[in-house]
């Protein structure tokens, strides 16, 4: 099968979509597939293009099999909607021409969301390529981004839903990432038998357990007797890091508690700025580490905090990290309801606590700060847990079995057509 697949962000970037799409891409190859990704010239969180793609309209490059091609969009920070929305409709524009005159022929067309732009792409490639369209939707845009109050003007909320309406519709099926969203949009009226779930998951031969006294821990000074409460990820408006700071005050006088922010976002300098205001020297604040440096990071941790605001949309929501937090087995103090909590309880691998309760945060904190034998089961058992159920190697496979439903579908019905 020849798969072109549209996603903006792509390594060396990091994040959920594009581990998620170089990860299920590099299995498709490895089974036979053939796999080109369109996607940006890097840049994202921070804007920065990398020296080598500078000044470049298009740059071809094969990763582990993948052929990848970059093109050029407006590089922003990942802040600011008016920038941001600048980035997503460069990107529309030059993935469409890339994907329509360079990445050559094809069976399937996949776009995946956030943002919506990228889907639109999607489907107008899929008009050229005459190949069915996939969407992909890891987020349900544009109600995230209306209930977090980033737009607020009716007619732009009037059109996004429009067009997420358009696409739903348009798309030969429709990929989540959690039963809850593919219940919503078939809810909505968008055809059951086409939507399709498949998590984020891990690949757990990359994040696993390893030795506590990593390279990190010695080079951030960081004691043997002192437990270090971890954040890693994008710090922006969805995550609602605020609660992390005030259970960094409320803690601040235990002195074998550290807490530590890795990754960058729209509020990475809000928080900062916050935490020098509050003079909570128990925080600490690290730049976004490469993903090969992940494992080291997360066998460096001892606790770590996954949250999110407390908003109805979120409840269809499982942040990718989880998984591999709990595949390096580390135990988690979780602050989201929905599906989050529910995988978290099943596997026991964690404590969940109210989202933006700061309080909570802090009682769970220091239970699994108190008792290290806790955290191991604890972490032991969220590994057993992602193993047997959120193996990014099953998903793709599983994938592939929905790619393979389209392709024969669409193959039926232009048969009856003609």
């Amino acid at each position: 099968m020849r798969i072109l697949f549209l996603c903006q962000y792509f390594p060396p970037e990091m994040g959920a979509p594009s581990a998620r799409t170089y990860e299920h891409a590099k299995e498709w190859v490895e089974q036979g597939h053939e796999v080109v990704v369109v996607c940006g010239l890097p840049n994202h969180p921070d804007g920065i293009v990398p020296p080598e793609y500078r000044g470049k309209l298009v740059v071809r490059e094969t990763f582990d099999g993948i052929k990848v091609l970059r093109g050029w969009l407006y590089a922003t920070p990942n802040r600011g909607v008016v920038k941001r929305s600048i980035a997503f409709l460069t990107f529309m524009l030059s993935s469409m021409l890339v994907a329509i005159f360079l990445a050559g022929k094809c069976d399937i067309v996949v776009a995946t969301s956030p943002q919506m732009l990228c889907g639109l792409a999607g489907y107008i490639v899929s008009i050229f390529k005459r190949a069915p369209f996939v969407l992909e939707i890891r987020d349900l845009w544009p109600a995230q981004i209306v209930d977090l109050g980033v737009i607020r003007n009716r007619f732009i909320i009037g059109l996004l839903y429009r067009l997420e309406s358009f696409l739903y519709r348009r798309a030969k099926a429709i990929v989540t990432i959690a039963p809850a969203m593919s219940k919503e949009i078939a809810d909505r009226g968008f055809g059951k038998d086409k939507i399709f779930t498949i998590p984020n998951g891990i690949d757990e031969n990359f994040f696993k357990s390893s030795e506590r006294k990593s390279g990190v821990r010695e080079e951030k000074g960081w004691q043997d007797n002192l437990v270090v409460v971890m954040y890693i990820g994008t710090m922006g408006l969805s995550q609602g890091l605020d609660v992390i700071l005030k259970t960094a005050e409320i803690l601040r006088n235990e002195k074998d508690i550290r807490f530590v922010f890795v990754g960058a976002g729209a509020d990475r300098e809000r928080l900062m700025t916050l935490a020098n205001e509050w003079k909570l020297t128990n925080v600490e604040f690290y730049q976004p580490v490469k993903k090969a440096e992940m494992p080291e990071w997360y066998s460096a941790g001892d606790i770590f905090v996954v949250p999110l605001k407390r908003r109805k949309v979120f409840l269809y929501n499982i942040p990718s990290k989880m998984f591999e937090i709990m595949a390096c087995e580390k135990p988690i103090v979780l602050g989201v309801d929905g599906q989050a909590k529910q995988i978290l309880e099943e596997s026991k691998g964690g404590i969940c606590v109210e989202p933006e309760n700061h309080e909570e945060f802090a009682n769970a904190i220091l239970k699994l700060a108190k008792d290290p034998e806790m955290r191991i089961e604890l972490g032991k058992r969220g590994r057993e847990y992602v193993v047997k159920y959120f193996s990014r190697k099953e998903n793709a496979k599983r994938y592939l079995e929905v790619f393979e439903w389209v392709v024969k579908r669409s193959e039926n019905r232009t048969q009856i057509r003609f």
